[in-house]
């Protein structure tokens, strides 16, 4: 897996691109846990539209962003969710029910104020 992270206008974004799995996990735990935690980041984006796999230790790292996210007062969205078995394992989950999922990264500059 591959991970783009930019931090742009007080948002930062996280581009998933391969598959999120138990194998993938910790090398994203530890880029981002370290980001958020150091800049004391609020506000996340996570891009999926490259995903091609999610399994449930993928889904507890996306959980545990939101977490930490939350601790700072911040909120996560998830974008451009476009493979539908990652959607179906996503709401399976009820992953959604705590992240919401927007259209694309230009619809997150209008829901969160910076």
């Amino acid at each position: 897996m591959d991970t783009v992270i930019e931090y742009r206008k007080g948002i930062l974004f996280i581009r998933l691109i391969g598959n999120l799995t138990k194998e993938t996990c910790p090398l994203l735990e530890k880029e981002v846990n370290h980001i958020i935690k150091e800049y004391q980041i609020k506000n996340i984006v996570i891009n999926l539209e490259k995903l091609k796999t999610v399994d449930m230790k993928g889904i507890n790292i996306l959980y545990y962003i939101y977490e930490l996210s939350k601790k700072n007062k911040g909120r996560v969205l998830i974008s451009d969710l476009s493979n539908e078995e990652v959607r179906k394992r996503l709401k399976k989950s009820r992953l959604l029910n705590y992240i919401k999922e927007i259209q694309n990264e230009l619809v997150a500059f209008k829901l969160i104020q910076v």
